[in-house]
């Protein structure tokens, strides 16, 4: 067919009946825009390459890791829970698991780079938007469905984690526009690898199943357009539907997807039950997935403007845009019929991009208002001004379009930067390992501290372990009794000056976290659930004795004194500093004496304390009562020292008594 082709200076646009000999637009410019567009995607995306690291925030991305590091170590995903899960993203990390981590390293090592190839995939999205919205309406229909797709702060919360999402929604894309270039073009081989595309979105999540059809019946089109085509266009379609049945016996049947509900009795795939959703229903979700682009005003205001495209419709491609629309339709009303797990936004990526791609085609009626307004005035424009006039369409409708997208772009910006900033549970990590006895905590519910000490889900790699006490709940949701008859000793809760109000007399905090715009984490406090057994208050040098706790005063000669002592300190040591711990009588003669590193890991040593509102839980000190020490009161005294020096108290002293011990005799 012959088709119309209207020209602005270098930006050419085409109607259904124009030429479609060419697959990709032809104008420098409009691939000139589409780098910039992705120079910004760039800006965006990338700074959340190493975001969180070492720390393993997103939950999601620990289960890939892990099930593709199951496999390699067991052979099969089985006791990871979602082994009925589509294999997509597992099979993206396989490789890096076992071929390039180095030996002995922590799966985790590869999340960068595993990110880096994720972050491609969503980059790769963009351009197909672009090559989708130009093939319906005008170049510039394109550029700006990708702007408003890179801008959106929906999509960059997402794209830095190693997650299906953007393999899903680059392939269920990539699958639509190869079929619609199969179609309008005349290009069989592009029907058939758009199947393939589908497929591989499929792999990745199942929801791709919904446009399946759409996909794989397309070629039927040209049983309508081209009546000399039609034995092809059948042909093509059941071959379509014969490679589609053979891979959905594969997934079905030979893949153990159905089995998903007995492995994954929390998290199923699909919970297999078709509900007929109400009219409400679909519209909170469309509602909500409209506004994470643009508030509902803007896209009623772009509606009616899509509306006036009916006026220009010769240079509409109306194939190519009741597809965008029936796939978008597809995906929001199968999600609904089919719920899996309820509504939840990141479900609808794929559904998201088409909506994308229908915003900027509303925008377009707006590009052919301006060039039927500004066409009269031609003759009047100064001949300097006629190469700019030629683009003006364009181009103001460009300048509206960014001004539109400015206030998104600034949120996207500030959370790209927040991907930047340093996450202080990984200093948690290195704090507890280094600075608490190893035992059982408890995870606030209303905090993200649940896997923080986990090494297979948070990345932790210290020497110590801290497991979680029982799963995650609120502090305050049981009597600390509780707490403690599940072997809990410490509490990590989200940081709020008011809670330390709330907090349990017989817990005490350890160290606090502030919530700080400089961190990306969100401020907690460490409690422990066992409150020091007396308070004390002494001062050696810069370290303040805060408390201690002693397994009794009286004794008898043999026996052992146990006991702990508690610091804070204002400032670090310029060295390192032992603590020696004695057994004084009157004459201030030791009578024993025990010394090692004050805390019970020698890596926090003196010169780390640098906390002036952290309690540093000090090691366990065992001193033995001589056998042949007369009954009497003895003093328990400690002191800090270096090879040349001791700490001194403000009194001039070098030991500061804990407590007094008396010493009796044995009953006989």
């Amino acid at each position: 067919m012959i088709r119309d082709k209207k020209i602005w200076g270098p930006i050419v646009y085409m109607s259904e009946s124009a030429d479609n000999s060419e697959i990709f637009p032809q104008s420098k410019w409009w691939w000139l825009g589409l780098a910039l567009l992705l120079c910004l995607a760039g800006w965006l995306y990338l700074r959340g390459l190493h975001v969180s690291l070492p720390f393993i925030e997103h939950l999601d991305e620990a289960h890939n890791m892990l099930e593709a590091q199951h496999i390699i170590d067991a052979g099969h995903a089985r006791g990871v829970t979602r082994e009925s899960y589509p294999p997509g993203m597992r099979s993206v990390i396989y490789p890096f698991l076992k071929h390039l981590k180095p030996d002995g390293a922590h799966h985790g090592t590869m999340i960068a780079p595993l990110r880096l190839v994720t972050v491609g995939a969503w980059t790769f999205t963009i351009i197909v938007i672009a090559l989708l919205g130009a093939m319906i309406a005008h170049p510039m229909t394109g550029l700006m469905a990708a702007a408003i797709w890179i801008v959106n702060p929906w999509v960059l919360q997402r794209v830095p984690f190693v997650l299906p999402d953007g393999y899903l929604t680059l392939f269920s894309l990539l699958a639509i526009w190869l079929a619609l270039v199969g179609v309008l073009h005349g290009r069989r081989s592009f029907n058939t690898a758009a199947v393939y595309s589908i497929m591989l979105a499929i792999v990745f999540k199942t929801q791709a199943i919904l446009i399946a059809p759409i996909i794989v019946l397309l070629p039927l089109l040209n049983w309508w357009r081209e009546p000399s085509r039609r034995k092809d266009a059948w042909q093509q379609a059941f071959w379509n539907c014969l490679r589609f049945a053979l891979f959905l016996c594969w997934l079905l049947v030979l893949y153990p997807t159905l089995e998903a509900p007995k492995h994954i009795y929390q998290y199923p795939v699909t919970e297999l039950r078709i509900v007929i959703p109400s009219p409400d229903t679909v519209w909170q979700g469309l509602s909500q997935l409209l506004q994470t682009f643009q508030p509902l005003t803007v896209w009623l205001l772009v509606a009616l403007s899509g509306g006036l495209l009916y006026r220009y419709r010769q240079q509409v491609n109306g194939i190519a845009l009741v597809a965008i629309i029936l796939s978008a339709l597809a995906w929001l009303l199968g999600t609904h019929i089919v719920p899996t797990r309820g509504f939840h936004l990141r479900q609808y990526f794929p559904m998201g991009a088409m909506l994308a791609i229908l915003f900027a085609t509303g925008m377009t009626s707006l590009i052919f208002l301006l060039d039927e307004a500004l066409t009269p005035l031609a003759p009047r424009w100064l001949r300097l001004f006629q190469r700019f006039r030629l683009v003006s369409p364009a181009g103001i409708t460009a300048i509206l379009f960014i001004i539109g997208l400015l206030p998104a772009y600034l949120e996207s910006n500030a959370l790209a930067h927040n991907f930047t900033l340093h996450d202080r549970r990984n200093d948690l990590m290195s704090y507890m390992d280094t600075s608490l006895p190893p035992g059982k905590y408890v995870a606030d519910w209303s905090g993200p501290y649940h896997k923080v000490m986990n090494r297979s889900w948070g990345g932790y790699t210290g020497l110590h372990d801290y497991p979680l006490a029982q799963g995650m709940d609120y502090l305050k949701g049981k009597p600390i009794d509780e707490w403690r008859a599940r072997d809990a000793v410490y509490a990590i809760v989200p940081y709020r000056t008011a809670d330390f109000l709330r907090f349990p007399e017989e817990t005490f905090a350890l160290k606090h976290y502030p919530t700080d715009p400089n961190f990306r984490d969100p401020g907690m406090t460490v409690l422990r659930l066992y409150p020091m057994q007396r308070e004390a208050d002494g001062q050696l040098g810069s370290i303040h004795l805060v408390g201690y706790d002693l397994n009794a005063s009286e004794f008898t000669p043999g026996e052992d004194i146990i006991f702990r002592q508690y610091w804070r300190a204002d400032k670090p040591t310029d060295t390192v500093h032992r603590v020696g711990n004695y057994l004084l009588n009157d004459d201030r003669e030791v009578i024993a004496q025990v010394d090692y590193v004050p805390l019970w890991d020698a890596r926090r040593d003196t010169r780390t304390w640098d906390d002036p509102d952290e309690i540093l839980i000090g090691r366990e000190f065992t001193l033995r009562v001589p056998s042949d020490l007369p009954p009497a009161t003895y003093q328990l005294s400690f002191g800090f020292y270096d090879s040349t020096s001791r700490l001194l108290s403000p009194e001039g002293s070098d030991l500061m008594e804990i407590a007094e011990i008396t010493v009796v005799s044995p009953e006989v």
